[in-house]
């Protein structure tokens, strides 16, 4: 089992409803580190710092309405916040939460659950899943197997090498990288665009519907089928080898595929 060790540091303590606060953690872990974070309210920014070393830095909002747990055991470093909603004597309301910036080795496997909040991961290359009720995910330069959704905001994946399966109930849905061969791929969003873009080279067999919705195609696939009815459209094919398997599901909302060059 790794060394553990932490680090906590109080660095500024304002006025508030219970007074703000921030936190610095730090654990060390080995060779298999994972993240869990559930959250209530507030951001979540996971990014990649140093090897061995996992380190949570929270900003806490009202924190008499919270109730913060930053704990470790092995090479699992665990987040959780719950926070509430309180009145003070002349009516005023107080709400907690908590922003968090959390850095990890780059092969840390992650489970990010949010109610509210924007998410955000950057460069970690393990893989996880990540799901918000309400608030935006972004996945940018990240590798591996990803999945999850959200109820109500965007999904982004930039720069993304690796399999990806997501959905959002209200939201666009925009994905710029590649899907590795084998990779089971899919989007899928109630109301809202789905933009594509795959870098030159990529193989994948496509199955894409709207139900309300246009869809638009600079791709050049073999054996393509393209069906448009008065309100929706279907397109399938295979671009390059069709290594990697995409679907994609559109209620309402247009889709647009394409290709960039190197």
């Amino acid at each position: 089992m790794a060394g553990l060790f932490a680090f906590v540091s109080i660095l500024l303590i304002a006025c508030g409803a219970g007074g703000d606060e921030t936190l610095e953690q730090s654990f060390q872990v080995g060779d298999s580190p994972r993240l869990v974070v559930g959250a209530d309210n507030g951001s979540v920014l996971v990014e990649t710092g140093l090897e061995g070393t996992i380190s949570v830095l929270s900003v806490v909002s009202n924190k008499n309405d919270v109730d913060l747990s930053v704990t470790a055991g092995g090479d699992v470093v665990t987040v959780r916040s719950v926070t509430t909603i309180s009145g003070s004597l002349i009516g005023g309301r107080a709400e907690g939460a908590v922003d968090l910036t959390i850095t990890v080795p780059p092969d840390t496997v992650i489970e990010i659950g949010t109610a509210v909040g924007p998410i955000t991961v950057k460069d970690v290359r393990a893989g996880g899943t990540i799901t918000d009720g309400a608030g935006n995910i972004e996945l940018r330069g990240v590798s591996g197997e990803y999945s999850g959704g959200v109820g109500a905001g965007d999904i982004r994946i930039v720069d993304g090498d690796g399999s990806f399966r997501f959905t959002t109930g209200v939201g666009s849905v925009m994905f710029d990288g590649v899907m590795v061969s084998g990779g089971s791929n899919e989007f899928e969003t109630g109301v809202g665009d789905v933009t594509v873009t795959f870098s030159e080279g990529v193989g994948v067999e496509i199955d894409a519907t709207t139900s309300t919705g246009t869809i638009a195609s600079e791709l050049t696939l073999s054996d393509e089928l393209f069906e448009t009815s008065s309100v929706g459209a279907r397109i399938s094919g295979i671009l390059g080898d069709g290594g990697a398997d995409l679907l994609i599901v559109v209620g309402v909302g247009s889709l647009e595929f394409s290709e960039k060059a190197n």
